[in-house]
């Protein structure tokens, strides 16, 4: 979606109907391709989750307790952030030419 728009305003002409115009699918491009809406960085959101288990504690108890950290493990996206592989992705034109590269 970051790197490649054509191929991005083509699947949302394909999910929101064929039947809308250019000018309406770019703006709808502009207002949905932002940080907030789709982070580059995909690390989980710990107030999310604590959403999400403040509206579970309302049917089970356990959730009252438990604690955003202990479902989220973010070595993973942290040492691929740390590795520069996240900020490349957006440095290049497709995902196919980075991975080729590796």
């Amino acid at each position: 979606m970051w790197t490649d728009k054509e191929a991005t305003i083509k699947a949302l002409s394909h999910y929101m109907g064929s039947g809308l115009d250019r000018e309406t699918l770019e703006k709808t491009y502009e207002n949905v391709m932002t940080e907030a809406m789709y982070p580059k960085k995909q690390y989980p959101s710990l107030e999310g989750l604590k959403t999400v288990l403040d509206d579970i504690a309302e049917r089970d108890p356990r959730a009252k307790t438990a604690k955003p950290e202990q479902f989220i493990d973010m070595s993973f996206i942290r040492e691929l952030d740390q590795s520069g592989f996240i900020d490349a992705l957006y440095k290049r034109n497709s995902l196919a030419h980075l991975l080729a590269s590796c």
